[in-house]
């Protein structure tokens, strides 16, 4: 049983927001299997769901005072498969309540400084920071993972700076904030219980983890399982549900790469053009995973938080202010190899 340093269980609450698909029943029983054992401590394990078949729902748990809001079911006659006749906005309404009435009973109780959260940002899509995980990062006094897939409109910078603003203990953070990538194809490929209970077991520092989404394109999947192996995770993506994932780092470094949607092979096409770069679209995300698998092996950056959050600004035609931004490390040997190996300028 996972302890925290009081010798006592932690209290980790698991809110799984998003469709309902193998990989997510998965998830949730895998994690309510976990708490059965007792290896993962106390564990809140809640789902909520956008769109409910009725092949899944015994299988989901739904907290009861929103229970009502669960899309009902009506079955079309042509298909033979389930449709979704309640709006999507008002169980979003519903979540979001829920999520306020979660966060004031885990400050209520004070059983452990460990929350761990995985939602599935697919209920919200606004793309302003107001959406539900931006609300949920604000909110929470001990978030330490945030685990975001297929996060269409989940802005990066503007999030986490609110979360850094809103820590209760500023100095005890370090900003370590570990950010990879995900697909909407390869989402159901994952043990996520597994992944989250290594990363919790692991530097109790790390804070928040986010899977920004990249949409499909030639190369998506050799482009992520390359970053995965860069930051030290073992995975075999040509297989199905029963994959084998191995996370062997013991700690995370930084590695807050803000790959969101415009982050695409398309929009990277359209940038470096042929003649106007030195380098092809996939050397353009080759620099993106080495990036990271260098930033994790780093021993720690000097800049704060809130300029790293910005470091998105690498990924736009000129580099200036994102050297800018690094300040003097820019000039460093290892920053200089960096610049020189991926033949980027100042232009």
């Amino acid at each position: 049983m996972v302890t925290n340093h009081g010798g006592e269980p932690q209290l980790r609450a698991v809110v799984h927001i998003g469709p309902i698909k193998t990989g997510s029943t998965a998830f949730t029983e895998q994690m309510t299997a976990s708490q059965k054992r007792g290896e993962l401590g106390e564990t809140i394990v809640y789902a909520l769901p956008r769109k409910v078949s009725l092949r899944d729902e015994s299988r989901i748990v739904i907290p009861e005072h929103i229970r009502h809001l669960a899309p009902k079911l009506e079955w079309n006659r042509q298909s033979g498969e389930p449709r979704v006749a309640t709006k999507v906005s008002q169980y979003v309404d519903g979540a979001r309540t829920y999520l306020y009435d979660l966060t004031n009973g885990l400050r209520a109780r004070r059983k452990s400084d460990t929350s761990i959260f995985f939602v599935e940002e697919t209920l919200s899509r606004r793309s302003h920071a107001g959406n539900l995980t931006s609300e949920l990062l604000t909110r929470f006094d001990s978030v330490d993972y945030v685990f975001v897939a297929r996060a269409q409109q989940f802005s990066v910078p503007s999030a986490i700076s609110q979360r850094l603003r809103a820590a209760a203990h500023p100095s005890a953070w370090d900003g370590r904030v570990s950010t990879f990538l995900s697909n909407e194809n390869l989402s159901n490929q994952f043990d996520y219980a597994s992944i989250l209970d290594r990363w919790a077991s692991s530097d109790p520092r790390v804070r928040v983890i986010v899977v920004p989404f990249l949409e499909s394109d030639r190369g998506t999947q050799k482009l992520f399982y390359r970053i995965l192996s860069a930051v030290g995770v073992q995975a075999d993506l040509g297989g199905p549900v029963r994959r084998k994932i191995n996370v062997t780092p013991t700690r995370f470094e930084i590695a807050a790469i803000g790959l969101y949607k415009k982050v695409t092979f398309r929009y990277a096409r359209n940038i470096f053009r042929r003649g106007r770069y030195p380098f092809r679209p996939y050397d353009f995300a080759r620099l993106a995973f080495r990036l990271i698998a260098w930033v994790v092996r780093s021993p720690r950056w000097e800049v704060t938080p809130d300029e790293r959050m910005d470091i998105v600004d690498f990924y736009r035609p000129s580099n200036l202010r994102f050297r800018e931004k690094l300040g003097e490390q820019a000039h460093s040997a290892e920053w200089t190899e960096w610049f020189h190996d991926g033949r980027i300028g100042d232009s």
